[in-house]
C-alpha cells in the first residue's frame, strides 16, 4: 500500500498534464499506472532492468523533502495533506501547480474540490500548457543530467529541438563512450536502425549501455523510462 501511495504522490507530481491537452499518452499512461501501480510502477518509479526505483522506499517525509526540492513547495504542508489522506495524485498536481504559480502548495491543493478538476485549477491560476510543457522538460533535463552523460543545458535544448529523451540520454551515453559529439551521434539514428546498430558503428560495446542488475532486485519487470538505455529502440 506504500507504494502505492508513492506511485501516485510522484506520478501526480511527474505528470501535471494530464487534462491540459499536452503529452497525452503518457499522462493517460501514468493515469492507468497508478490505478492498478500494485502491478506496474509508473515509468519514472522504474529502476534498471524492471527493478523499483528507491523513491518507492521512500517514507511521508521523504516524499516531501523530494516534492520541495523538486518544486519548492512546503515539506510540512505535504506531510499535513498525506496525513489527512489527500488523493495523492491531487498531492503531485498542487505541487507542480504551485511552483509554476507562485502560489503555495495549501492554497493551490484547497483548490481541489469535487466540482472542480485540475484543468480548471489551472486556468484560475493562470498556467498554460506552454508552462507545463516547460517544467516537465526542466525535470527531464534535471534527471539526464544526474546521470553524469549531458549537462541539464544541453538536454534541454535537445528536448526543445523535438527530440525524444530516449533518444538523447542514448545518443549522449553513445557520445560519452566513443567521444564524438552528441549531435553526430544523434543523427547517426535513423528509422531503420537501432541503437544497438549505432553502438556498433561507433565500436562501443553495448553491454556498457545496459545498466546492471541490482543486487537481489527483481528480474523481467516493466521496461526501461523514457530516457533509460533500451538498445532495441
Amino acid at each position: 500500500m506504500r507504494k502505492k501511495i508513492l506511485a501516485g504522490v510522484v506520478a501526480g507530481a511527474m505528470l501535471v498534464g494530464t487534462g491540459f491537452g499536452i503529452l497525452g499518452g503518457q499522462a493517460q499512461a501514468a493515469d492507468m499506472a497508478v490505478k492498478g501501480s500494485e502491478r506496474q510502477a509508473p515509468p519514472m518509479m522504474r529502476g534498471p532492468r524492471g527493478g523499483h526505483h528507491p523513491m518507492m522506499n521512500m517514507n511521508a517525509d521523504d516524499v516531501a523533502k523530494n516534492l520541495h526540492e523538486t518544486f519548492g513547495v512546503s515539506e510540512s504542508e505535504v506531510k499535513d495533506a498525506i496525513s489527512a489522506k489527500r488523493d495523492f495524485q491531487d498531492i503531485g498536481q498542487a505541487a507542480m501547480l504551485a511552483k509554476i504559480s507562485g502560489k503555495s502548495f495549501k492554497d493551490v491543493l484547497a483548490l481541489k474540490t469535487q466540482d472542480k478538476n485540475w484543468p480548471q485549477i489551472g486556468k484560475e491560476l493562470g498556467v498554460t500548457p506552454e508552462q507545463i510543457h516547460q517544467q516537465m522538460d526542466e525535470m527531464t533535463a534535471d534527471r539526464m543530467a544526474s546521470r553524469g552523460d549531458i549537462d541539464k543545458a544541453a538536454a534541454l535544448a535537445l528536448l526543445n529541438k523535438g527530440y525524444r529523451p530516449h533518444d538523447i540520454g542514448m545518443a549522449a551515453k553513445l557520445a560519452k563512450l566513443s567521444g564524438k559529439d552528441i549531435q553526430s551521434v544523434l543523427d547517426m539514428k535513423k528509422i531503420n536502425n537501432r541503437w544497438g546498430d549505432v553502438a556498433e558503428q561507433l565500436g562501443v560495446d553495448m553491454g556498457q549501455l545496459r545498466p546492471e542488475a541490482p543486487q537481489g532486485g527483481p528480474q523481467g519487470g516493466p521496461p526501461p523510462a523514457d530516457d533509460e538505455p533500451d538498445m532495441d529502440r
